[in-house]
C-alpha cells in the first residue's frame, strides 16, 4: 500500500468488491471508468479467495486488506466453516478497506468509491464508506439486498451514500448486469466531475433539530435565522438525525446547535422507535459548541401500531400519529427521569449551553385543552434539571407553547444572546 501512496496519479475512482465472486463484473465497471476518463483502483476484499488467477489484479489485495484489519487471510479461508470464522473475516475486511480508504482520501488520491456485493460485499464496502470518508464525498453502492426488506439504515448510518438495488444477482454479466453496473459507473463518474461555487463569505451554520410535534416553530426558525445570515441545517430527530447532527458538530461541519428537538432521548430511555444514543447531547458538548436545548417532544414516547404498544404504557394517555405511529404521553416519573438523564450529559459540555423551556407545552399535543397536556408532569422535568444541573448552565422559561409564533421570535434572540456571548456571533451577522 505505500508503495502505492507514493506515486503521483490524476482523477481516480475506488472500487471495492470480492474478486472471488466478482471478478468480471468489477472489471466491467473498471472499463467503464477508465473510459470515462478516470483512473481506477481497485481493493479486493474476497475472503476465501481462489486456485485460479484473478480476472484481474487489485492494487489492495485481499490479504493486504485483512492484514490492515488485523486477520491473516488465509488462516480464516483454511478454517471458513468454523464457528465465527466468517464474521471476523467480515470484520477484518470491513476495518481493512476503512483504513484503506481512510489514507487514500487524506492523501487526496481518489475522488469517488464505487462498491459492488451481496449482503457480505455490502456490509463490507458500506462500512468503509461510512468511518472513512464525509458527506459530500462520492459514495456509490451497488447492492443485491438495496431492496428494502433489510432496512437501509444499517447500510447508510449517517452517511450519503448512494445504494443501487442490482435486481438481479452480481453472478457474471449479462444484458442487464450491464446496463446496471453502467449506470453505477456514470454515477459515480458523475459525482466526481460536480462541482460547486463555494461561498466568498460562508455564513455561520447552524444545526436544528425538527420533529412533528415541534415542525411549526421549526419551519419559523429556520427561516428566521437564515433572514439574519445564517446558513440552517435541518436534522430529523427519528433516531438518525440527532446522530447525524451530533456527528457533523464533531467534525467541525457546524459552529453552533440550535437543539429544537430532544425527542430521541425519550426514545432511547423508554423503547421508543426514534431513539437516538448514548451520546445524543453529549458528543456536540464534549466538542465544546454553543448549545440552546429545549424539550421539544421531549414528553412523548413514539411507538408503532396500537396494538404492539407495551403493555407498561397502556394506562398512560396516547394518540394515534398515524396507522403505523402511537404516541404515548411521558407521566411525572418518566418526566423526572428524563431531567435526571438530560442533565447528567449537559454537565459534560466543554462549550457554553443554555436550555430553553416553553411553559405552554413541549409538543404539539401538549397545551391547554388538548389530550397531553400535563403541567406537573413538565415541571417534573423542569424541576430535575434545575436541581441536578450545574449552576452556569441556565434554565430560562418562556409563557409560551413550543410552536406559539411569539415564542419563536423571543427563543432565536436567546439563542444569538447564548452566541454572543461565546463570541460565535460574527459581526455581519
Amino acid at each position: 500500500m505505500e508503495d502505492y501512496l507514493n506515486q503521483k496519479h490524476g482523477k481516480i475512482i475506488a472500487i471495492i468488491a470480492t474478486l472471488d465472486t466478482k471478478g468480471s463484473e468489477t472489471g466491467f465497471v473498471k472499463s467503464r471508468i477508465e473510459a470515462a476518463g478516470y483512473g481506477t483502483l481497485v481493493l479486493d476484499t474476497g475472503i476465501l479467495g481462489g486456485k485460479d488467477p484473478p480476472v484481474l489484479e487489485p492494487e489492495f489485495s485481499a490479504d493486504e486488506i485483512a492484514r490492515e484489519g488485523g486477520e491473516d487471510r488465509e488462516e480464516l479461508a483454511s478454517r471458513n466453516s468454523e464457528k465465527n470464522t466468517r464474521n471476523r473475516g467480515i470484520l477484518a475486511m470491513c476495518k481493512g478497506s476503512a483504513r484503506i480508504l481512510d489514507k487514500l482520501y487524506k492523501d487526496g488520491r481518489i475522488q469517488g468509491v464505487l462498491g459492488l456485493g451481496g449482503a457480505q460485499g455490502t456490509e463490507i464496502c458500506t462500512f468503509a464508506m461510512r468511518r472513512s470518508l464525509p458527506l459530500g464525498f462520492p459514495k456509490v453502492m451497488v447492492s443485491t439486498v438495496a431492496s428494502g426488506q433489510t432496512p437501509f439504515g444499517i447500510y447508510t448510518g449517517t452517511r450519503d451514500i448512494t445504494i443501487m438495488h442490482s435486481v438481479v444477482d452480481i453472478l457474471g454479466l449479462n444484458s442487464l448486469t450491464r446496463r446496471i453496473l453502467a449506470n453505477a459507473a456514470g454515477a459515480v463518474v458523475g459525482m466526481a466531475e460536480t462541482t460547486l461555487i463555494e461561498e466568498k463569505r460562508p455564513k455561520p451554520k447552524v444545526g436544528i433539530t425538527i420533529y412533528g410535534q415541534t415542525t411549526p416553530a421549526g419551519l419559523a426558525i429556520k427561516a428566521l435565522l437564515e433572514g439574519r445570515g445564517y446558513e440552517v441545517f435541518a436534522f430529523h430527530s427519528n433516531g438518525t438525525g440527532g446522530k447525524a447532527m451530533e456527528e457533523l458538530a464533531v467534525e467541525g461541519l457546524l459552529d453552533a446547535l440550535f437543539d429544537l428537538s430532544t425527542h430521541e432521548l425519550t426514545d432511547e430511555i423508554f423503547g421508543g422507535i426514534h431513539a437516538g444514543d448514548s451520546k445524543r447531547l453529549l458528543a456536540a458538548g464534549l466538542k465544546g459548541l454553543p448549545r440552546l436545548v429545549l424539550p421539544g417532544g421531549l414528553d412523548v414516547i413514539t411507538l408503532g401500531e396500537p396494538e404492539t404498544v407495551p403493555e407498561i404504557y397502556r394506562s398512560q394517555p396516547s394518540v394515534p400519529h398515524n396507522p403505523h405511529i402511537t404516541l404515548v404521553r411521558v407521566n411525572v416519573e418518566q418526566m423526572t427521569r428524563l431531567g435526571n438523564v438530560a442533565a447528567e450529559r449537559l454537565n459534560q459540555s466543554h462549550g457554553p449551553v443554555a436550555v430553553a423551556i416553553p411553559k405552554g407545552g413541549f409538543s404539539f399535543y401538549n397545551r391547554d385543552g388538548l389530550h397531553f397536556r400535563d403541567i406537573k408532569a413538565d415541571q417534573a422535568f423542569v424541576k430535575t434539571l434545575r436541581a441536578r444541573l450545574k449552576p452556569e448552565i441556565p434554565v430560562e422559561e418562556f409563557p409560551f407553547h413550543i410552536n406559539d409564533p411569539n415564542f419563536v421570535t423571543e427563543i432565536v434572540s436567546f439563542f444569538e444572546t447564548l452566541l454572543r456571548r461565546a463570541g460565535t456571533l460574527r459581526e455581519a451577522v
